[in-house]
């Protein structure tokens, strides 16, 4: 009976531009903090995209079937009165 073969990670790839001033501030800060680049960024992004993993891209819409909390003619908008007046 053999190992099971692992389920291979998808990666995407990313590339950005730093300034010459940034590049030796992200090298002198990682080798301060014994941390690499890679390390560093990921861990900074981390905190900004783990809440949207399953986030749809788009507008939100409300269905048909959603109740109306707000409406558009005038004659809706009367107050109830709970004590009538007799």
């Amino acid at each position: 009976m053999g190992k099971s073969p692992k389920k291979r990670r998808k990666f995407k790839k990313y590339q950005f531009k730093l300034s010459k001033g940034q590049s030796e501030s992200l090298q002198n800060y990682c080798e301060l903090n014994d941390i690499s680049p890679n390390k560093l960024i990921k861990g900074e992004l981390k905190s900004y995209i783990q809440d949207y993993t399953n986030e749809k891209v788009g507008k939100k819409y409300a269905s048909k079937q959603q109740l109306s909390l707000f409406y558009e003619r005038e004659a809706d908008y009367e107050q109830l009165d709970l004590f009538p007046e007799k």
